[in-house]
């Protein structure tokens, strides 16, 4: 643990729009955090006083429903922040944040996040801007997610989202893993049938696993599959 020794994020550009002196007095008030895989970073409904910068690593939204299914609704990677809503509201978090990998977060003191958007109209526009950009992606997780395409459609973009998402090895290994669990929670099916159609994949040469590993070997045949 200790102060962010710097704030790098790409979906707030930086916090270049700040003056040097609030940039300064941000990382003062910060706290760098290494989380395990598996670490819950906040639960639905828990009040938020920070703001969280992902700076390595990968993370999952989900809630759970009335009978106590999870239901995963978006991915984050590096550079991206979580608790935006709560910065500019009283309300508390709508979803729990989960750590899919070992993660590093650079958090950030809500009071301090507050003081900066009244304070400096650059930095409210690159905020508002992070907010909008949240929005196109929940609607291109949706298409993925709650598609009436078939489940082996939904699938193949699936793994091509944690493609272009999280990127991939000189091998083609992904440099997320992701559960089996998972995949169904996002696709709503059940595991096993998701491990039987990675099986038709990896027969038809699109992809290879090893172990809890997943390799893209053809990108296009995906492309294909997934249209």
């Amino acid at each position: 643990m200790g102060n962010c020794t710097k704030i790098k994020n790409k979906q707030l550009k930086d916090f270049v729009s700040l003056p040097r002196e609030a940039q300064e007095r941000l990382i003062s008030t910060s706290e760098s955090i290494k989380l395990p895989k598996g670490s819950l970073i906040f639960e639905e409904s828990q009040p938020l006083d920070k703001l969280f910068c992902i700076k390595k690593g990968a993370c999952k939204y989900s809630k759970i429903d009335n009978t106590g299914q999870e239901h995963i609704l978006r991915f984050l990677g590096e550079g991206e922040v979580m608790g935006k809503r709560a910065m500019v509201t009283n309300c508390a978090a709508r979803v729990s944040a989960t750590a899919l990998t070992e993660t590093e977060l650079c958090c950030l003191e809500k009071m301090e996040i507050q003081k900066n958007l009244e304070e400096n109209p650059r930095f409210c526009q690159a905020f508002l801007d992070s907010l909008i950009e949240d929005a196109d992606i929940n609607e291109t997780t949706r298409m993925i997610f709650y598609s009436h395409k078939s489940i082996k459609q939904r699938l193949a973009q699936l793994l091509l989202y944690l493609l272009h998402k999280f990127g991939c090895c000189e091998v083609g290994r992904l440099n997320v893993k992701l559960k089996r669990e998972d995949m169904a929670t996002v696709l709503g099916t059940s595991p096993e049938y998701i491990i039987n159609l990675l099986k038709k994949f990896k027969n038809l040469k699109l992809i290879d696993t090893q172990k809890s590993e997943l390799y893209i070997l053809s990108r296009s045949g995906l492309e294909i599959l997934a249209a």
